[in-house]
């Protein structure tokens, strides 16, 4: 009976615990396509990249200061200042001129109304008589082409050492804006 028991237990374990077995059918599957079409010839043609033109830079002997240029349609462009003269002209009229470490020339035409004044301002033409009453920035003047305006205005501060601290931001309409302090 113990033979029969123990048979018994035997053949019941199989149904008592639970496996799990998998079974691997070996095979594969191969997708090839094979269409005899040319294939195209790619040709990556690359040219040279065109040289900066050679400004015509002086060499900057003395710095008497910067002009930040911005906003304008060629980016920003920081121009250094190697020259600047304030030179009378006639019907109380006076011009600034700064010569740019670039070979550039920016030309401020001021009117003076009154001389205790050291600020200008840009007025337009709807001002009435703004331009009769007070220190005014005429027209300004990059390589003698005129520069219109929407805005501005320059200090003109007077050292002790009869040099000039001037201060200018102007707003053009199209060249973007010019901005810095000169002394001279």
């Amino acid at each position: 009976m113990k033979n029969y028991l123990f048979l018994l237990a035997l053949l019941s374990l199989p149904f008592t615990h639970v496996s799990n077995a998998q079974l691997r059918i070996g095979g594969g599957i191969s997708i090839g396509v094979n269409i005899d079409l040319p294939l195209p010839e790619i040709a990556v043609v690359v040219g040279d990249a065109p040289c900066p033109q050679p400004q015509n830079r002086r060499p900057i002997v003395h710095n008497y200061g910067s002009i930040n240029h911005q906003n304008g349609p060629y980016g920003r462009h920081i121009y250094e200042v190697t020259g600047a003269r304030l030179q009378p002209t006639s019907n109380q009229e006076e011009r600034i001129l700064y010569y740019l470490g670039s070979g550039d020339v920016l030309e401020l035409i001021i009117h003076t109304v009154n001389p205790n004044d050291y600020n200008y301002h840009y007025y337009d033409a709807n001002c009435g008589d703004c331009w009769t009453n007070n220190n005014s920035i005429v027209a300004i003047y990059m390589n003698q082409e005129e520069i219109p305006l929407h805005n501005g205005s320059i200090s003109l501060q007077p050292e002790v050492n009869g040099r000039l601290h001037s201060v200018i931001n102007l707003h053009s309409i199209y060249d973007g804006d010019f901005n810095g302090t000169i002394v001279f």
